[in-house]
């Protein structure tokens, strides 16, 4: 059965105060996920290292959201993305939604604009001209001759500063992909710029099994134009092949999603720009 794009988040512009007040509910009321107290452990230890990720409710960056810490950086982003697909894997056990879940979706949604402003933050600040250090330089070279360059085809669906590219193309193949239409084989490419990491792929195949009367969307991930940061801990959405049940539009939460996917039962995967 697919689920419902509602959510008790009622505007995008505070999609992180309001997780932040979600966490600390869900955390007084004791989440019971049915693996008991180390599950709910699990959760406030997630739910902690998320929000000592940004300032405080009233402290806003341009775009409408909390702002992250000075102190902010990609370790502390990556131990918080540990600590909540731990907790994703554990609510998962069973294959069943639970009430844990709209949770977890607000945490992974809280790292995606941590981490999307920390890359802003990289790329905004920039040493005095002449005071740039000889190693960082040719860390930077290296970088250059290392990473190859990928030119997105005109029909791809491209996600760069805060813009997408194609909005028609990813919107006409949601109505139509997976279980949402039928005997379809429908593909499209959908491309993610990280700046100066290079760029994440994304095929997108619908596919449907006659015998089973089955259909469903394989997204095919390629690293090979994305260089990871040090001690980056890889996205497990993106460590091979996924298979999801079909794609929607979520306009509360701001997201593109994907639903039923072998190893998110709910992923966010493009802002709706």
């Amino acid at each position: 059965m697919k689920k419902g794009n509602g959510s008790t988040v009622q505007s995008k512009k505070k999609i992180i105060s309001i997780v932040i007040i979600l966490c600390g509910v869900f955390v007084l009321q004791g989440c019971n996920t049915g693996n008991g107290d180390a599950s709910t452990s699990n959760i406030d230890i997630a739910n902690n290292l998320v929000s000592d990720l940004f300032e405080g409710e009233e402290i806003e960056d341009a775009e409408g959201f909390n702002k992250i810490k000075d102190s902010t950086d990609q370790e502390k982003i990556d131990e918080a993305r540990e600590a909540v697909e731990s907790v994703d894997e554990i609510v998962r056990e069973d294959g069943e939604e639970n009430e844990d879940d709209e949770l977890i979706y607000e945490l992974h949604s809280a790292l995606f604009h941590a981490n999307y402003q920390l890359q802003e933050r990289k790329t905004t600040t920039e040493l005095p001209r002449n005071t740039v250090p000889e190693e960082d330089a040719q860390d930077d070279e290296q970088i250059e001759e290392e990473l190859p360059e990928y030119q997105p085809d005109e029909n791809d669906v491209v996600w760069k500063n805060n813009q997408l590219k194609n909005k028609n193309t990813l919107e006409e193949f949601i109505k139509v992909a997976g279980e949402n239409g039928k005997d379809n084989t429908s593909e499209i490419r959908v491309v993610k710029d990280e700046g100066p990491q290079g760029v994440l792929i994304y095929d997108l195949e619908s596919r449907y099994d006659e015998n089973a009367d089955q259909s469903w969307i394989r997204v095919t991930p390629d690293l090979s134009y994305y260089n990871a940061l040090e001690n980056e801990t890889q996205d497990v959405f993106n460590n091979a092949p996924q298979q999801c049940g079909y794609m929607a539009k979520d306009e509360e939460q701001g997201f593109y999603k994907f639903y039923e996917c072998r190893t998110h039962w709910e992923y966010h995967f493009l802002p709706l720009g």
